[in-house]
């Protein structure tokens, strides 16, 4: 999805560098899509950049542009500690809820097994991204957790998931610990 989304922000990229170029032929206001009505950067067409440069520093600038684009981009996907904790928050509590459904007697539906356990594939991630964990730590938990899709009914996914967050919650309280213990040293 990323590499496509990259390889879209080029085609645009090189869109508005050949309506740039064009705009600078014709006399045109310059800038990006939108003739310089604030869409885009201002461009300056090749042969037409002051102090000598030439079209290499064009080359270097959309670059730039896409190296910005892409940080900006990352950074959007990428959410803040407190809202990985509010969010981790909300989804122990949606799946307390399942699961107290459950043992109550709620039935389930089988399809509903899938979002289970792809909502526990996202809570391991999100676990894995808010706390840093390594890849050793979070493969192994990957692999304790979700097993089979089809070994599970959605039921069971959906204590499962409850249970995730129990275990979560130890493995947050272990490293609290060993980093107390390890504080001064």
């Amino acid at each position: 999805m990323r590499k496509q989304l990259l390889v879209a922000v080029a085609c645009i990229a090189v869109a508005s560098a050949g309506t740039a170029l064009a705009q600078g032929r014709s006399g045109g206001a310059g800038g990006g899509a939108g003739g310089g009505m604030g869409a885009g950067p201002p461009m300056t067409p090749p042969g037409q950049l002051g102090g000598g440069m030439g079209t290499s520093s064009l080359g270097r600038d959309l670059g730039s542009q896409h190296g910005q684009f892409g940080r900006d981009f990352a950074a959007q996907q990428h959410l803040s500690a407190a809202e990985l904790k509010v969010q981790a928050q909300q989804h122990r509590a949606d799946a307390a809820a399942l699961a107290a459904a459950v043992r109550g007697g709620a039935d389930l539906p089988d399809s509903a097994a899938a979002r289970i356990r792809a909502a526990l594939k996202d809570d391991i991630e999100a676990w894995r991204e808010e706390f840093t964990v390594d890849r050793k730590a979070w493969q192994a938990m990957r692999d304790q957790w979700l097993v089979d899709r089809s070994s599970l009914t959605a039921g069971q996914w959906a204590q499962r998931r409850a249970d995730w967050f129990a275990a979560r919650d130890s493995w947050i309280a272990t490293q609290k610990t060993w980093a107390m213990a390890h504080r001064g040293n």
